[in-house]
């Protein structure tokens, strides 16, 4: 039915960000295209392709009606959750390597498994690009949910910048573990895996703040700067 498919359009719009008026003149554009469409015998979903919301967030965006937001908050959530599975996978390859669980189950003697530095070293290299690409990705999705007009700006930022500040990070730990003489303990482990991961996620969220200052236009004498961060 149109009234169905205007209907997911407009709590796209509104989830989005896009004004009562602008949604308004959308909606009314849209269902007279579909009666239109109609009478021509054709599906009101086959006339959106299928996807009322995909549909919904690329004419809004076409048309220059989503406004641009901070969405800090959403995006280093984002970057997090994407940045978890790589390292941890790396983790338990390397060390999953020299188990005696596995040493068991090849039949090998477990002070006999050595892992090579080639394979280590191809591990986590492996790691680390899972770990730059799941948190591009994640937070290429979240900006593409909202509509986002500086998605891919954001997105080659974050796709220079992570890396840098990830192995700046990693650096500035090595050197402090190195300094107190490499201490062992869950406490020590948990840090040196923290911070670079509260690094990154930070990195990601100034960067973010920075583009949105950025790419907003200059408000005019006569209207007041916006300056609530929406989350």
């Amino acid at each position: 039915m149109p009234r169905d498919v205007v209907g997911q359009c407009r709590r796209t719009w509104r989830r989005i960000g896009v004004s009562r008026e602008d949604a308004a003149e959308m909606a009314a554009e849209l269902a007279a295209d579909l009666d239109a469409a109609r009478r021509d015998g054709r599906d009101p979903q086959s006339f959106v392709g299928g996807d009322p919301t995909g549909f919904a967030r690329a004419w809004a965006s076409e048309r220059g009606v989503v406004p641009l937001r901070y969405r800090t908050g959403r995006l280093m959530l984002a970057v997090l959750l994407g940045v978890l599975p790589g390292p941890f996978a790396g983790m338990f390859a390397v060390f999953g390597l020299a188990s005696a669980d596995l040493a068991q189950v090849v039949g090998r003697d477990p002070e006999g498994i050595h892992s090579p530095n080639w394979l280590v070293a191809l591990l986590f290299a492996v790691s680390a690009v899972a770990t730059w690409a799941g948190a591009l990705a994640a937070a290429s999705a979240v900006l593409r949910f909202h509509a986002d007009a500086a998605r891919q700006t954001t997105v080659r930022v974050l796709a220079v910048l992570l890396p840098l500040i990830a192995l700046g990070a990693a650096a500035s730990t090595a050197l402090v573990a190195r300094h107190w003489n490499y201490p062992y303990g869950l406490g020590v482990v948990l840090t040196e895996i923290a911070v670079p991961f509260a690094a990154v996620v930070a990195s990601a969220g100034a960067a973010r703040t920075a583009i949105v200052r950025r790419s907003r236009p200059a408000p005019s004498p006569t209207e007041p700067a916006p300056h609530a961060m929406v989350f």
